[in-house]
């Protein structure tokens, strides 16, 4: 079952966000069928970037990977695009399997893929990252289509300059009170994913982890990218906070969205350890 989002069932871009669901489903079944490996080399672009655990060419770490049986299993529960109709996002919980014979999962947690449309109108992912999180409770949810906000009347470089602004102004506040700064930017669909956690889904739900978190963080972007309308972008790059006597860092993963009334905002907030001491 596919349940839309906000924008209905006559938005213009819901065919598009349901091809982009189904090629992770496509993707998920290709890699029961034929592996882990051949199937994330079938799927990922040739410029595709993973987290293991720093950012890093996808083609060319599951090109060594050795999937000694083991079955990965996943479905998308989220799902949005762009206008301009060649980026888009999924989301949604993962478990693995020694074999596939096995019936009880060794690990549970939740993936986010940014897909991108290729020149023969084929999906790739161009970034793929993910966390662990405790064996749920129960199935998930529907799948739900976010469809994106229609585009304010504010030319291309126009939107770019404002996200640019956006995204020095929460770089600037991350280094003062970084649950803060995640708050004060969220979409009210924002997802917050972290080590060992389940996501936070929605800014009520995020204010809960957000709000005990007023550490000072540093975050440095290696990439980035946007769609061609000027209205869904992603980066990544290395984080890092002082707390005390300790000190952590790791890798994050931000999606900005533009919103309706033509702000910028997350509606995806990813931070996975590398180390801590």
């Amino acid at each position: 079952m596919i349940s839309p989002g906000i924008g209905g069932e006559d938005n213009a871009s819901l065919p598009i966000l349901r091809a982009v669901v189904e090629s992770e489903r496509n993707f998920a079944r290709n890699g029961l069928e034929h592996g882990i490996r051949a199937s994330f080399l079938q799927f990922f672009a040739d410029d595709s970037i993973i987290f293991a655990p720093a950012p890093t060419n996808g083609k060319a770490f599951y090109e060594k990977y050795q999937d000694k049986g083991r079955r990965l299993i996943w479905q998308p529960i989220f799902a949005t695009v762009s206008n301009s109709g060649e980026l888009g996002v999924t989301t949604g919980p993962w478990e693995l399997k020694e074999s596939a014979t096995d019936q009880t999962a060794v690990a549970f947690g939740q993936f986010v893929s940014v897909w991108k449309k290729q020149p023969d109108n084929s999906w790739k992912v161009i970034v793929d990252v993910g966390i662990d999180n405790p064996k749920p409770a129960g199935p998930p949810p529907e799948v739900q289509l976010s469809p994106p906000s229609k585009l304010p009347n504010s030319e291309v470089n126009l939107r770019h300059h404002n996200l640019e602004k956006s995204e020095k102004m929460f770089m600037n506040a991350l280094t003062a009170d970084a649950g803060k700064a995640i708050s004060d930017s969220a979409s009210e669909e924002i997802r917050v994913f972290r080590d060992d956690s389940f996501p936070a889904v929605g800014k009520e739900a995020a204010k809960i982890i957000l709000n005990s978190d007023h550490r000072k963080l540093m975050r440095k972007i290696s990439g980035a990218a946007m769609s061609a309308s000027s209205d869904l972008a992603y980066r990544y790059g290395s984080y890092s906070n002082e707390h005390g006597n300790s000190s952590e860092q790791g890798y994050y993963l931000t999606i900005w969205r533009l919103d309706r009334g033509g702000d910028w905002k997350i509606i995806l907030d990813l931070q996975k350890k590398a180390e801590s001491k």
